[in-house]
């Protein structure tokens, strides 16, 4: 675990997306819930710093996309522990209608990153999402009292309630989808928006990125892709960098 002060963060891959466990005085704040699998990833993980899923306090959810809320209806169910995401994404979270995507897959259909991404979902069971039967609520700027004491950051675009989680002391920004280091269909690497076949609305999130660069955060914690760590700032002005080739 990377340690700041008293607040302590894990990475916790299954090869297509991330989640992060926080932990402050043994207990967890999750930041999303990878897929349906990632449940053994993460007993593993809470074991290698000796603790257990008791621990866990809640999940965050950055958005309401299947490979990001995994396994956290299991986790409400079995361990007790909170959901939280933005109004915005209840219905999808609750297995309703998806937002759609404003792209094509075609330009993807030849990309081994692409069949990559796919087989793993498939193989994780994260290519339908889990619907979530109880959930609360965080709004846009709210400091919601769990472990760490984040601070949430709506940034839509990716979905409509796309969100961000700041741990502001030690300067860390899970940015979910709306901010990347790993195209998940073409495999180029290095902060960017995730793909238009990804994404409901690319302007809206290009909108989104001056709201990630306020936080000044040090350290940007991305959904899909490697760790951050030379500031936000520089990771949206690459993004944007990007987004215009």
């Amino acid at each position: 675990m990377a340690s700041a002060e008293s607040l302590r963060f894990c990475r916790v891959t299954n090869g297509v997306s991330n989640f992060y466990a926080v932990e402050q005085g043994g207990k967890v704040t999750l930041v999303d819930a990878g897929t349906p699998r990632d449940w053994t990833r993460l007993v593993s993980a809470l074991e290698t710093t000796g603790l257990g899923l008791d621990a866990v306090d809640c999940i965050l959810l950055t958005h309401a996309h299947s490979d990001h809320t995994g396994f956290s209806e299991r986790a409400r169910t079995e361990a007790g522990v909170a959901i939280w995401l933005h109004a915005a994404d209840e219905e999808m979270a609750r297995g309703g209608p998806a937002q759609s995507h404003e792209g094509s897959f075609r330009p993807h259909l030849l990309s081994w990153e692409a069949y990559h991404t796919a087989i793993g979902l498939g193989i994780n069971r994260g290519s339908r999402i889990v619907p979530i039967a109880e959930s609360r609520r965080f709004d846009d700027g709210e400091t919601v009292d769990v472990p760490g004491r984040p601070r949430i950051v709506h940034v839509p675009g990716h979905t409509d309630g796309s969100c961000a989680v700041l741990f502001e002391r030690p300067g860390w920004l899970a940015t979910g989808d709306a901010l990347v280091t790993l195209d998940p269909l073409s495999g180029e690497r290095g902060p960017r928006l995730m793909p238009r076949a990804l994404t409901h609305n690319t302007a809206q999130a290009l909108e989104s990125l001056p709201q990630l660069s306020a936080t000044h955060a040090r350290t940007v914690l991305p959904g899909h892709g490697e760790i951050y760590r030379d500031g936000v700032e520089n990771a949206v002005r690459f993004a944007r960098a990007a987004a215009s080739v």
